[in-house]
């Protein structure tokens, strides 16, 4: 929003008094239609079904890259996969919450679910590591649709104060994707082919698309397409995904492909600086309708809690990432059993963010669960350490356990919280930059992770006294480990556990980085629980002083029983499709 000079403001909120009344008791109340449970189930199921088909291929993928790595003999290369999807995952995140806007969200979210279509049928195809590569990275620009628009459509359906419920059963079925894809994909891996790890999401697109298309009824902008094209900040998306890639690809590189005093490193990331203050001054001079407008930076929640996201992306997907790969190298698991004992931490996620949920919605108040998340996960984090130095699955099951438990919590919360700080006008843009912020710390965790324990692989191994034929046998493929003498493969097995506590060791202080800013993160309260209207037709009376926002969203009721979207650019809303 923006202020005048001399507007009150709310020392703990960092809103304006006006606003943050209505924020509290009026707006996000009355502009969003509850409901009959009957109506918003199969809706709501629509969503579901959307974010587990793009869930399952985040969690499925990471049992397949040893066997991936191997097969195209570019191991050294597979934190590259996970870099160029978050790359193009990120890179267009604000453009999605923009063309929800103009477009409407179902046309936007079949436009995402048909691109990450395509760079699965790609991914399945390829035939080098350079193919997979690409194919990666279209995936990455379809899922990051997929995951923008399920949480903006769930805002459109829902109240604020009832988001916190629905956002832990979102939640809930991300911990059921990242249960069954380790376990799914290390069946294919072990028994068919890696390959199908990647064509099993074009079936669920076939029951997922259909139900999209009948169940989920929402408003849709009026106007021709070409004025809605030149609606779109094109320049500040391009800067967008020019600053990701400046930031995130080098990051990666460096240390691994290439030095890290490379002429390629230091020239990507002396690029990222002009990027993000070329793409700051669109948004702020020239963009008409920025992607990001400038006012959200001076709001002290949205910029708190962007800022926890990057951690915690650096925190969760490191373990997504990395504990597969220790099961699978250092405890000598199958791919299908090294699924299986990721069990435990998906169950923490899916109980905690679940109770989580609840619990914000009834009490309206998300402050402790951010807090009790963040302090749990440190300690399960830290807990990796006594994980990596015993083989006993009881250890195991509990440390995973606890740190799903303290992340699980924060899925649902953070999302409530960072939507609750903003006016709905802005809602889509803060979902949106609320992923974006969080694969972009995933991305930064992965490489940073990813180029510690290869450099700590790499000095341990040539310094270790194996012969040259062994060393390089064990950097092309940690599964080649086996065909190494057994003089030999106990040493380079703990040079490759060293490798893996440094990663560990690392992601400690990520995590306790998390922790320390939910000190920073000031409370707005939830509106008091709306009840369900009886009946779609049914009007709701607004209170003394709604304005525009409540004589629009009774204008449409009278169109159309279908929860009112996000307007954008006060574009008018006409027909429900």
């Amino acid at each position: 929003m923006t202020m005048q000079k001399g507007t009150p403001v709310d020392p703990e909120s960092g809103l304006p008094i006006a606003e943050i009344e209505k924020t509290s008791e009026q707006i996000l109340a009355e502009t969003v239609e509850t409901l009959p449970i009957r109506q918003l189930a199969p809706a709501f199921l629509g969503v579901a079904m959307t974010m587990f088909m793009a869930a399952l291929d985040n969690s499925i993928v990471s049992t397949a890259l040893p066997k991936i790595g191997t097969q195209f003999e570019a191991s050294n290369k597979v934190e590259l996969v996970f870099t160029c999807y978050v790359i193009t995952f990120n890179a267009f995140q604000g453009l999605y919450g923009k063309m929800s806007n103009v477009f409407g969200r179902k046309p936007t979210v079949f436009f995402a679910i048909t691109i990450f279509c395509m760079g699965s049928i790609l991914s399945g195809v390829s035939q080098s590591m350079n193919m997979f590569l690409g194919a990666r990275a279209l995936t990455g620009i379809g899922a990051g649709g997929i995951f923008s628009l399920s949480n903006i459509i769930i805002a459109d359906l829902v109240s604020i104060r009832d988001r916190g419920k629905y956002q832990g059963f979102i939640s809930a079925v991300f911990a059921i994707s990242a249960l069954v894809g380790p376990v799914m994909g290390g069946a294919f891996v072990d028994k068919v082919t890696w390959r199908w790890c990647f064509f099993i999401q074009l079936a669920l697109a076939v029951i997922t698309i259909p139900t999209m298309a009948v169940m989920l009824k929402l408003p849709r902008p009026k106007g021709d397409i070409w004025s809605k094209v030149k609606a779109i900040d094109w320049a500040g998306t391009f800067f967008m995904a020019i600053s990701a890639v400046f930031l995130l690809l080098p990051t990666n590189l460096g240390g691994n492909l290439f030095a890290w005093n490379s002429p390629l490193v230091i020239t990507m990331y002396a690029l990222a600086v002009p990027s993000i203050l070329a793409f700051l001054w669109i948004e702020a001079k020239h963009a008409e309708n920025p992607i990001v407008p400038p006012y959200l930076w001076k709001n002290h929640n949205v910029v708190t809690l962007l800022s926890i996201n990057i951690f915690m992306g650096m925190t969760f997907w490191s373990l997504m990432f990395y504990l597969p790969i220790y099961f699978q190298i250092i405890e000598h698991e199958t791919a299908t059993n090294a699924g299986l004992t990721m069990i435990p931490l998906e169950a923490g996620v899916f109980i905690s963010s679940n109770i989580a949920g609840i619990l914000v919605s009834k009490y309206g108040k998300y402050r402790p669960y951010i807090f009790t998340g963040t302090g749990i996960a440190v300690v399960g984090i830290s807990l990796c350490l006594v994980l990596a130095e015993t083989s006993s699955k009881v250890i195991h099951v509990v440390v995973l356990f606890v740190c799903g438990m303290g992340v699980g919590q924060l899925f649902p919360t953070l999302i409530v919280a960072i939507q609750a700080s903003v006016e709905r006008k802005d809602l889509a843009t803060v979902s949106a930059l609320h992923n974006f912020f969080r694969m972009t710390g995933s991305g930064f965790g992965v490489a940073i992770n990813g180029a510690l324990f290869q450099n700590n692989l790499n000095s341990g191994l040539d310094t270790s006294g194996v012969p040259l034929e062994w060393t390089n046998l064990a950097k092309s493929s940690a599964q080649k480990i086996v065909e190494i003498p057994e003089e030999y493969r106990t040493t380079v097995e703990d040079i490759y556990l060293e490798s893996m506590k440094t990663v560990f060791k690392a992601t400690i202080p990520m995590a306790v980085m998390m922790f320390l800013l939910t000190f920073l993160i000031r409370h707005v309260r939830l509106n008091v629980k709306a009840a369900p209207t009886p009946e779609p037709e049914s009007a709701v009376v607004p209170e003394k002083g709604m304005k525009e926002e409540v004589v629009e969203m009774e204008e449409e009721k009278k169109s159309a029983a279908a929860p009112l979207a996000v307007r954008g650019d006060k574009e008018e809303v006409t027909d429900v499709r």
